[in-house]
């Protein structure tokens, strides 16, 4: 599968530098840099790290420099939608270490708004120590709704209730309802399968942000 890097672009490569080499980009992969002002110290940026890609693979990783006005929200999501939608089916990784915060705000509210398979986003500490990576998972529960029913069942898994015969017996509701309940919740990531016969399930990582 191709590659598609998405960075937000400031006065220092370095971040940008980091993620090409951490993410093995290859020949026929692209690398989208986003900023909000076009000035010497961008461009200068901007030539060292398509220096780096031209020394690597020639011609084969296009490279290519997109301008955001910040001062219009909306339309700066918009641009960084249809760049993003015209990528086909691509992984898409983005960086969001470099650039004013205001750009960073506005292409995480874009990657929000995809709910797209195959995206991840990282943003990697000012020393270069840790690189925090938000899955596409925890992505799609922003601005998710649990009903109360879903809510209950996800609440007794964390609580030690593991299988649907406990969990049925606890809230009253026959097996049926109970797996299409344990069916959302693992969709949407917030359990996990540890055995499908006789179905038994644990809370993911994720359970702790709604209960």
């Amino acid at each position: 599968m191709k590659v598609a890097l998405i960075a937000t672009l400031g006065f220092d490569e370095k971040f940008c530098y980091r993620a090409i080499l951490r993410h093995g980009i290859k020949e026929g992969d692209k690398i989208v840099l986003f900023t909000a002002e076009v000035n010497e110290r961008v461009l200068k940026a901007y030539e060292w790290i398509k220096k780096l890609v031209r020394t690597s693979f020639a011609s084969e990783v296009e490279v290519k420099l997109i301008q955001l006005d910040i001062s219009n929200l909306e339309n700066s999501i918009k641009r960084f939608l249809d760049e993003i939608r015209s990528l086909g089916d691509s992984k898409i990784i983005v960086n969001l270490s470099g650039g004013m915060r205001a750009l960073v705000v506005i292409v995480l509210l874009g990657c929000i708004m995809l709910r797209r398979k195959n995206l991840e986003i990282e943003i990697e500490t000012e020393d270069f120590s840790n690189v925090i990576v938000i899955q596409e998972t925890l992505i799609s529960l922003v601005g998710s709704e649990i009903n109360t029913e879903k809510l209950e069942v996800l609440k007794l898994v964390k609580d030690g209730y593991r299988d649907v015969r406990s969990i049925s017996k606890e809230l009253r509701k026959d097996s049926s309802t109970v797996r299409r309940h344990l069916s959302d919740l693992e969709k949407m990531g917030l359990i996990e399968v540890h055995k499908r016969k006789p179905l038994i399930v644990v809370p993911s990582h994720l359970a702790l942000l709604f209960v």
